[in-house]
């Protein structure tokens, strides 16, 4: 999921950096007339891959090529995050916060000062003078490129593992530097590909690469994601679990805290199922 262009408080030049990577991204969408969640996808790819000829390739194809994910990874984590949400919520009604529910995320009776979004994935917690993003992990994977888009708009990151009960949280103002620096670099490559210069770099990208003819190609077409054993996937989850969440709801009021220490009284809390930003 990404967040729009525009909100909360970050660095003004990464924010800048920001709009104009996003811009390019619209700008190679629209050129090779991808489908759907058009920029989301080129954004994607353009983090995610360094070989600029592959980027490209799959540009023309319109193909994310990642093969399809075991649906006990989904269904697992939707599960982590229904637990969280409900001892979010308990200790946010504990903290004396008042709590609005909605079931949709359009917000038709007024403006809140703090919005709490739910989507499949994370879960958001906005505020004109500060954003946290809880995202939720079953497994042992966690991508910083998913982390760095919730930093550009200076938005605290929250990671939680729960196959570890590990907790990471980032700071978005910690991050300022590596930031502008990446985000300069995507640009360049962005701009690459729209002049029609791009590089061909073999490498990882060789084994998930569209580009048949390329000398360099070690695809191996689809496949299915699956975890390597279903016992111990529930066992990490089943012992991990709650000290994830422990650990994940400390940071969390921690930051939340900070962000709404200088208002008084709390603000309401709106909870949706459906996050209204792109994503």
């Amino acid at each position: 999921m990404m967040v729009a262009p525009g909100q909360y408080n970050g660095d003004e030049e990464v924010l800048q950096l920001r709009d104009e990577f996003l811009d390019l991204a619209a700008h190679l969408a629209a050129r090779y007339g991808v489908d759907g969640a058009a920029e989301k996808y080129v954004v994607r790819l353009l983090m995610d891959h360094v070989c600029e000829k592959c980027i490209l390739d799959k540009l023309r194809q319109n193909s994310l090529g990642n093969g399809e994910i075991d649906r006990v990874w989904r269904n697992l984590h939707d599960y982590a995050v229904t637990l969280l949400m409900e001892r979010l919520k308990n200790e946010l009604a504990h903290a004396g916060i008042p709590i609005s529910i909605l079931s949709e995320a359009d917000n038709t009776v007024g403006r809140y000062d703090v919005l709490l979004v739910v989507s499949r994935g994370s879960i958001q917690i906005l505020n004109d003078d500060g954003a946290i993003c809880v995202e939720a992990k079953t497994g042992f994977n966690i991508s910083l490129s998913q982390a760095e888009k919730y930093m550009w708009n200076g938005v605290t990151v929250v990671i939680v593992r729960f196959a570890t009960g590990d907790v990471i949280q980032l700071k978005a103002s910690d991050w300022v530097s590596l930031l502008k620096s990446a985000l300069r670099d995507r640009i360049e490559k962005a701009r690459r590909i729209l002049e029609g210069k791009a590089i061909l770099v073999p490498g990882l990208d060789c084994k998930d690469c569209p580009q048949k003819e390329c000398r360099f190609n070690k695809s191996v077409g689809s496949r299915t994601i699956r975890p390597r054993s279903l016992d111990e996937l529930f066992e990490n989850f089943r012992k991990n679990a709650y000290t994830a969440i422990e650990a994940a709801i400390k940071a969390i009021m921690e930051e939340l805290n900070g962000i709404l220490r200088s208002q008084t009284p709390y603000p309401q809390i709106m909870i949706s199922q459906e996050a209204p930003y792109r994503g």
